[in-house]
């Protein structure tokens, strides 16, 4: 009896010995950066008072607003297309399910301009560069 316990306890201890070793880091970089441009579908100058505001986002929770991971806002961009860069924090894991990228354009104190069609953010082109194409709002 004493032997089996004696032997127990080392396989215990030795099996504790390795948990030092673990990688518990999450896969991937959780910093990242999607970079693009904004089309408008025709090149445009913009007025001065023109602000563009690009965000990722989850939206993997349904009935929920979507979490905002980063945003960039641009004040007075110029002519259309416009370059973004947004940086953002993500594991693997959540890319892999997917997030989306949202773009407004406003001036006037209104949003004129939006992408109707959701653009999704996954692992396999987060490193890509996005071409967004916006639509008018009809206001």
């Amino acid at each position: 009896m004493k032997h089996l316990i004696a032997l127990l306890s080392a396989a215990a201890a030795l099996a504790l010995s390795g948990c030092g070793q673990l990688d518990l880091t999450p896969e991937g970089d959780p910093s990242r950066a999607a970079n693009g441009r904004i089309d408008l579908g025709e090149a445009a100058a913009l007025p001065a008072d023109t602000v563009v505001t690009v965000r990722v986002v989850d939206s993997s929770a349904a009935g929920m607003p979507p979490e905002v991971l980063g945003t960039q806002t641009l004040r007075n961009p110029g002519a259309a297309p416009i370059a973004f860069r947004v940086e953002y924090r993500a594991e693997d894991e959540l890319l892999r399910r997917g997030l989306n990228i949202e773009v407004r354009i406003s001036y006037g104190g209104r949003v004129r301009y939006f992408n109707r069609n959701q653009y999704a953010l996954t692992l396999g082109n987060a490193a890509n560069e996005h071409r967004i194409t916006v639509n008018p709002t009809g206001t």
